[in-house]
């Protein structure tokens, strides 16, 4: 059973996937970071960079958005287009024919048409395309090119030649179409109704880019809940729930539009009960914060996240299984294969992600592993690509990244260890301390220093390393009063005049 959850808060919009009670998606969007992808701008042309073949362009935001010679119309030539994550890209021969210079088609102060395809990322701002797109219930126009494709998850052929058929009589003139999952069995008319809708938004956008002066927002795509309906919620979704009213009649009236079949499978939350609480989600989240995850049985695997990649590594832990090593080593590999495809999507990891699964010696094995994998990640909207397990026993895959992922999204670098999850032990303070007061003593002349360093340090250096310290004392001739102070980073080390309490640097 799949069902979508909603949770509408004043600062907060969260939307889950539930497939048979389990999470497997969330999405968050809070109203101080509202998602501005699928956006189009006016945009002025701020610098051309020719050594990136890049160009940075004003679309009125604080940073100004990424533009590469790739993204933009008519470079690539006349090959295929998918449309990944709201956004059409260019494949096959469009992508290896050779593009233009961006200097040859972009000049400062220009203006020019652009779409957002992912959100401020880290430092980055917003990355820009010239391939606009305009999605709808069941087709997406794309007036930058004149491709006409079909969802590849409409794997019927009879079918793909039927909707093509339909495209081919219908498609405005000059104008690219694909038509989505959702339009599978759908007739003429609905298919009709739909770009005819679009149609008009696009005569809206192009009169707006005419008349505006730069830079200003061209067209806003629908919110986030809208936009689940729109794109997600399809014949096989079982159920949506929301606990707002407000939204609630806005889905009806958006489905009395474009698909009145699935108004019966919206449900309005009315219980006092928080619904996240009650379709245990909230527990489900806090789970996906956490860096091990449990598996049935008792093995567990660990998500390790960097700036340049993503590290999972597998272990057995309590898990036994049979008398059989191997049989206990695959098994393992294969229900973290499982949990590894819903973390991936849960939280949203995109980049370069290294799994280290556990060895196992025959080949068949590894090859069930690698399909097992594949056939988990083959829900996932975002696009994936597997390798074989290399000579280390490693599988690396690679994922779109559109957003920040969830850990990022509801979490902060620690104050205290500054983001590395570590710091440095009480021994190794103690012995820093130690040679410090050494220096110091060897730069400055004072008599009588006291040293404030937190309350470990400060216990290890009265007890354990105690002779240590008389021993720096009696060698220079010096007194040393020590201090614990309760509020002090472990890493935080002073040495002050006993006498006036002020910093002694020497």
């Amino acid at each position: 059973m799949k069902q979508f959850v909603i949770n509408v808060a004043p600062l907060e919009t969260r939307i889950a996937l539930l497939e048979d009670k389990r999470l497997i998606e969330l999405q968050i969007e809070r109203h101080e970071s509202r998602s501005v992808v699928g956006n189009i701008y006016k945009g002025r042309v701020d610098s051309v960079v020719p050594g990136i073949q890049a160009a940075f362009i004003d679309i009125g935001f604080e940073k100004n958005g990424f533009l590469y010679v790739s993204d933009i119309a008519g470079v690539e030539g006349t090959g295929d287009f998918v449309f990944e994550e709201g956004t059409v890209k260019p494949r096959g021969r469009a992508r290896r024919s050779r593009p233009q210079r961006i200097d040859s088609l972009l000049k400062k102060g220009q203006h020019i048409m652009v779409q957002v395809s992912k959100d401020t990322l880290g430092t980055k701002g917003v990355r820009l395309t010239n391939y606009v797109t305009l999605p709808g219930r069941y087709a997406v126009l794309m007036p930058t090119v004149k491709h006409l494709g079909i969802s590849r998850k409409i794997e019927d052929e009879g079918e793909r030649d039927r909707l093509r058929r339909i495209l081919q009589e219908i498609r405005p003139k000059g104008l690219g179409l694909i038509l989505r999952t959702a339009g599978e069995g759908k007739n003429r008319a609905d298919c009709r109704s739909d770009i005819r809708y679009l149609t008009k938004v696009w005569d809206k956008v192009k009169s707006k880019m005419e008349s505006v002066k730069g830079p200003a927002l061209l067209h806003e795509d629908l919110g986030p809940i809208l936009r689940i309906v729109r794109d997600s919620f399809t014949d096989d979704i079982d159920r949506l729930s929301i606990d707002s009213e407000t939204e609630y009649s806005r889905i009806l009236n958006f489905l009395d539009t474009f698909a009145p079949n699935l108004k019966k499978r919206c449900k309005l939350y009315r219980a006092r009960r928080p619904i996240f609480e009650r379709f245990d989600v909230e527990e489900e989240i806090q789970k996906a914060l956490q860096r091990r995850v449990f598996l049935k049985g008792g093995g567990y695997i660990c998500i390790d996240q960097t700036e340049a990649l993503v590290a999972i590594d597998v272990n057995t832990g309590r898990f036994t299984g049979s008398k059989n090593l191997e049989e206990t080593v695959f098994k393992t590999n294969l229900l973290a294969a499982e949990e590894i495809a819903r973390q991936v999507r849960l939280r949203d990891m995109g980049g370069i992600i290294v799994i280290d699964f556990i060895d196992m010696r025959y080949e068949k094995n590894r090859k069930e592993l690698i399909r097992t994998l594949q056939e988990c990640l083959k829900d996932d909207r975002a696009k994936t690509t597997i390798s074989e397990i290399s000579e280390l026993g490693m599988i690396e895959m690679t994922r779109k990244r559109v957003k920040h992922n969830l850990v990022k999204a509801l979490s902060q670098p620690c104050p205290y260890c500054e983001g590395s999850g570590l710091v440095r032990s009480v021994t190794t303070m103690t012995f820093q301390t130690l040679r410090e007061l050494h220096s110091l003593f060897c730069r400055t002349k004072e008599k009588r220093v006291l040293v404030q360093v937190h309350p470990d340090v400060a216990r290890r250096l009265r007890h354990e390393n105690r002779e240590m310290l008389e021993d720096i004392a009696q060698r220079f001739s010096r007194e040393i009063e020590l201090e614990s102070v309760s509020d002090f980073h472990i890493h935080d080390v002073k040495f002050l005049s006993a006498r006036t309490r002020k910093e002694v640097t020497g």
